[in-house]
């Protein structure tokens, strides 16, 4: 089949994979940011502790004796409201 213009043969091949190729890459998107938001605190945005305990052992792994880990906890007793 020959189409009449600019366009080349090979346009009809390129347009048809790129279609399914954005689609897997907004669904790849989509998946990592969903895997990254089940890491963190919804209310704090920082780590939760499955998170944070996994990094620190990726780094301690990585490291050795050259890094040390250090976990800092803070809670304000007025930020909670009564129920």
């Amino acid at each position: 089949m020959r189409l009449p213009g600019r366009i080349g043969p090979n346009a009809l091949l390129i347009t048809a994979a790129a279609v399914p190729l954005t689609g897997w890459a907004v669904h790849a998107v989509t998946l990592y940011k969903q895997i990254a938001a089940k890491e963190k605190d919804p209310l704090t945005g920082l780590l939760r502790r499955d998170a944070y305990t996994a990094r620190a052992r990726r780094l301690l792994a990585r490291h050795g004796d050259d890094v040390t880990v250090v976990m800092v906890i803070g809670v304000r007793a007025g930020s909670f409201k009564a129920v």
